[in-house]
C-alpha cells in the first residue's frame, strides 16, 4: 500500500454522483429521478451527438452503482479509503496480507523512516510496512538498529537521522489514514470473497481510525453483514513498539556509564552489602494497553535459591493456617494466591534474614510466605498432578 499523505480524497472519485448531477448524500429518490431525466436526453436514439452512446453508458454505470444501497455503500466506503489517483477496481479487490503473504485480520501499517549515511552520499527513505504485531516488532527493531549505527556517516545525514529517530518514536501510531485505508479495504475485500467474519472484524478495527462520517458508513456496512462473532479483536501494544526503539540508546548509555566507572564491586563486597541491607531498589518501565507509560520504583529482596527437585521430600512444608502468598518478600506486594491451612508447598528459596520463604504451589507458581506460617513436613494430601511433589506416594 502506498503512502496516502498529500493525496486528494474525494466523496466521488469516479464521478458517479457528478454524472447523475446529485450530491454524495442525495436521497435514493433524487438519484432515480435525475437518472430518468438524463437518460431521456442522453439516449442515443434521441441524442445525435457522436459521443451520445459513451455518455449514456457512463450514466448507466453510475446509476447501476448508486441505485443499489449496498453497492452505493461500498463505493462510498472505498471513496474514503482510496485517493482518486489510485482508486482500485471495486469488483476485484484483494486483501492486504502480512509479511508472510498470509491473510491476517490483525495487520496494520506502520511508517518507519530510515536514514543511511555513506560518507559521500546518504539515503533518507520512509517505508510503509503492512504487518502483524510480531512482524512490526522486528521491523521497528531493525530500523532502530540501522538508524543508530548507520545513520550518522554523512554531514547532512546526521541532522536528518536525529529527526528520523524522533519521528519513528513519536509517530509509530500516527498514520491513522493509512490504517483506515488498510482495514476498510480488507473489510470490503473479505466481504466480496464471502468471508463475512473477517470482514466484520476488519470493519470494527477500522472504526478506531475513522472520523464521524466514516464511522457512519462502517456502521451501515456492519449492519449489512448481519452477523455476530465471539472472536476478540486483535490489539497492538504501541507502547512496546516505542520501547523497542530505546533498546539501542539504552545499551549505548550503559556502555558509556560502565566505561566511566572507576571501580567494580566484587562478589564478596556484593554479598556483604546484601547481608547488611537485604534489598535493592530498581526502576521498571510500566506500559499501559492504552499506549501510555510511566516509571515505577520497586524494592525486591535478594533470595537465596534452594535446589528444586520435585522428587525430594526434605523441602516439603505445609501452612499452619490460611495465609496469603505474596508476589514478593514483603507485605507491600500484591497477593498472588490465598493458601489453605495445612496446604503442602515446596520451599525453593529464602531471604537472608529468614523472614520470608519462597514457595511453589500445586500449579507451579511461586510466591512468598512468612516463615512463621510454615511448618516442615507434608500437611494435607498432595493432589494428583501437583508440581510440588512428583515422587512415590507418601
Amino acid at each position: 500500500m502506498s503512502k496516502t499523505e498529500n493525496k486528494t480524497f474525494s466523496f466521488d472519485p469516479l464521478g458517479y454522483y457528478e454524472i447523475l448531477g446529485v450530491a454524495y448524500n442525495a436521497p435514493e429518490e433524487e438519484i432515480k429521478q435525475n437518472y430518468r431525466e438524463k437518460a431521456k436526453v442522453l439516449h442515443p436514439d434521441r441524442n445525435p451527438d457522436e459521443n451520445a452512446l459513451e455518455k449514456f453508458q457512463k450514466l448507466s454505470v453510475a446509476y447501476d452503482v448508486l441505485k443499489d444501497a449496498n453497492s452505493r455503500l461500498i463505493y462510498d466506503l472505498m471513496a474514503q479509503a482510496h485517493p482518486k489517483e489510485s482508486f482500485p477496481d471495486i469488483n476485484a479487490l484483494k486483501a492486504y496480507k502480512n509479511h508472510s503473504g498470509e491473510e491476517d485480520i490483525s495487520v496494520r501499517t506502520i511508517a518507519l523512516r530510515q536514514v543511511t549515511g555513506k560518507i559521500i552520499k546518504f539515503s533518507d527513505v520512509e517505508n510503509h510496512e503492512i504487518c502483524n504485531f510480531k512482524e512490526a516488532q522486528t521491523a521497528v527493531l531493525l530500523a532502530s538498529i540501522s538508524n543508530w549505527f548507520l545513520g550518522w556517516w554523512h554531514p547532512k545525514a546526521f541532522g536528518r537521522n536525529l529527526q528520523a529517530l524522533l519521528e519513528n518514536f513519536k509517530g509509530i501510531n500516527a498514520n491513522r489514514q493509512d490504517n483506515f485505508t488498510l482495514l476498510t479495504h480488507n473489510a470490503v475485500a473479505y466481504w466480496e470473497d464471502g468471508k463475512r467474519e473477517q470482514a466484520l472484524l476488519s470493519a470494527l478495527q477500522a472504526g478506531y481510525y475513522a472520523n464521524a462520517y466514516q464511522k457512519g458508513l462502517l456502521n451501515k456496512f456492519i449492519a449489512m453483514l448481519n452477523i455476530r462473532t465471539t472472536a476478540k479483536l486483535p490489539t497492538w501494544n504501541w507502547g512496546r513498539l516505542k520501547a523497542l526503539q530505546l533498546i539501542i540508546p539504552g545499551f549505548l548509555v550503559l556502555a558509556v556509564l560502565l566505561s566511566l566507572t572507576s571501580r567494580v564491586m566484587t562478589d564478596s563486597e556484593l554479598a556483604k552489602y546484601f547481608a547488611k541491607k537485604n534489598e535493592i531498589t530498581y526502576f521498571q518501565q510500566v506500559q499501559f494497553r492504552t499506549g501510555g507509560e510511566t516509571v515505577d520504583d520497586m524494592v525486591v529482596g535478594r533470595i537465596i535459591d534452594l535446589p528444586a527437585d520435585s522428587t525430594d521430600t526434605k523441602l516439603l512444608y505445609h501452612t499452619v493456617s490460611a495465609v496469603n502468598a505474596m508476589h514478593g518478600p514483603s507485605d507491600e506486594f500484591d497477593i498472588m494466591k490465598q493458601l489453605k491451612a495445612r496446604q503442602t508447598v515446596r520451599v525453593t528459596g529464602y531471604t537472608p534474614d529468614n523472614i520470608w520463604y519462597r514457595v511453589q504451589i500445586d500449579n507451579g507458581e511461586m510466591g512468598f510466605v512468612r516463615a512463621e506460617f510454615l511448618k516442615k513436613g507434608v500437611g494435607a494430601k498432595i493432589p494428583d498432578g501437583s508440581k510440588v511433589y512428583t515422587g512415590p506416594e507418601i
